[in-house]
């Protein structure tokens, strides 16, 4: 699989699994027309699991060209891959777009296998991001399925991801497995007091990945790396912070209290455009209210393309909600404006709000989405709940609708 490495835009990351036992292996890349085919050594790491012995290895490639394109194969004890191809954009200061993804999740053979490469065959953006929740439970299958779904576009377009729950290891104290920080490597250098934390700029944008996962008492770390992170990102003219689990929960209003104290005002206080988060099997969007009541940023976003919905509250204080459905974003970034665009799993334009940052930072919103009709269905093969509760929720939604 193909990610960023651990200085962002300009190197790339390959991750792959090779056998059941560690073996010299290195990743081969050319730049088209060079003639020069470098060498990238591999690391590898044995895992054995209730499902076997494997061994993952990754190799980052360094120092490579604004609008070049690489053709790069892995090789692991004399067994080579197929040649594959990926391109660096020439013009990521002026235009890029990125693809982002709620909670998967997805049983086997499930739909994600057809969405995904449906997605990136509409949308043939420059990376994408994932918001965690990858796999059900971090087994062979799960992570099998994860890699069945992305096939068509993974060895060729950046994957990115930061940590969900559904990613770790049950048990007292909480435990990544390991095999996702092999998989995206790029946490490997960034890893701050044992969490998976990753800052990268891409064009005129800072990108951080926080890792919400870990017990409470890691949070005043993860906080202050955090706060350096965005005193860093104070050059790029936007911000925009990954996160499983949301600020402003949309299920209940005391949900993730410890996440937002450690993080909401660190948000406001250098300025972060967009706060994209996973974790709640729904879709909502909400802008910050300024005194005035104007909108102001960040804009706050949690999303899911998982086959499971959540009963969630429709007051909880969001512009947009969705739920009966899987959902997915395309951001585009071009010069002083963002725009985000949110569509269901049939491709259909759901939510749509336009960003535009004048010189002094200050934003101007273009709100499209809010007169959008919202979906909110009961789907019984999608959440369990009936009788009494049903009613209620359909209550709820009657009265969402009807505003």
């Amino acid at each position: 699989m193909l990610t960023f490495g651990s200085c962002g835009e300009n190197t790339r990351a390959v991750s792959w699994q090779c056998g059941d036992t560690v073996a010299t292996s290195e990743c081969l890349y050319t730049k088209i027309s060079s003639g020069d085919t470098l060498l990238a050594k591999a690391e590898g790491k044995l895992f054995v699991t209730a499902g076997g012995r494997c061994v993952l290895y990754h190799a980052e490639l360094d120092n490579l060209e604004c609008g070049a394109t690489y053709s790069y194969c892995v090789n692991t004890a004399g067994l080579s891959s197929d040649w594959q191809q990926f391109e660096l954009n020439a013009n990521s200061d002026s235009l890029f777009s990125f693809v982002y993804v709620g909670d998967v999740q997805d049983k086997a053979d499930g739909f994600s296998r057809q969405l995904l490469p449906e997605i990136a065959e509409r949308f043939p953006t420059d990376f994408w991001i994932f918001a965690g929740d990858l796999i059900e439970r971090p087994h062979d299958q799960y992570w099998n399925e994860f890699f069945v779904a992305t096939q068509p576009f993974r060895m060729s377009v950046p994957i990115t991801s930061c940590t969900g729950n559904h990613d770790y290891l049950k048990g007292i104290e909480r435990r990544l497995e390991e095999r996702f920080i092999y998989t995206f490597p790029y946490f490997l250098a960034e890893r701050h007091d044992n969490m998976a934390v990753y800052a990268m700029r891409y064009g005129d944008a800072a990108f951080i990945y926080l890792d919400t996962n870990r017990d409470f008492w890691y949070l005043y770390s993860q906080r202050q790396w955090l706060e350096q992170a965005l005193k860093e990102a104070q050059t790029a003219k936007w911000r925009i912070v990954v996160m499983h689990h949301p600020v402003f929960s949309i299920r209940h209003k005391n949900n993730n209290l410890l996440i937002r104290k450690a993080f909401q005002s660190l948000f406001a206080k250098y300025k972060v455009d967009l706060v994209l988060a996973g974790h709640e099997h729904a879709y909502a969007r909400k802008t910050t209210r300024a005194k005035d009541g104007l909108q102001t940023i960040p804009v706050y976003v949690i999303s899911q393309c998982s086959p499971k919905d959540y009963r969630i509250n429709l007051q909880s204080g969001y512009d947009r909600y969705g739920l009966g459905n899987r959902f997915y974003q395309i951001v585009t970034i071009a010069k002083d404006t963002l725009q985000f665009l949110t569509f269901t799993e049939k491709h259909e334009l759901y939510d749509e709000l336009l960003l535009i940052k004048s010189s002094d930072g200050s934003v101007l919103f273009e709100d499209k989405g809010i007169g959008m009709p919202e979906i909110l269905n009961i789907n019984p093969d999608r959440i369990a709940i009936n009788g009494e509760k049903r009613a209620k929720y359909e209550q709820m939604i009657q009265q969402r609708l009807n505003q």
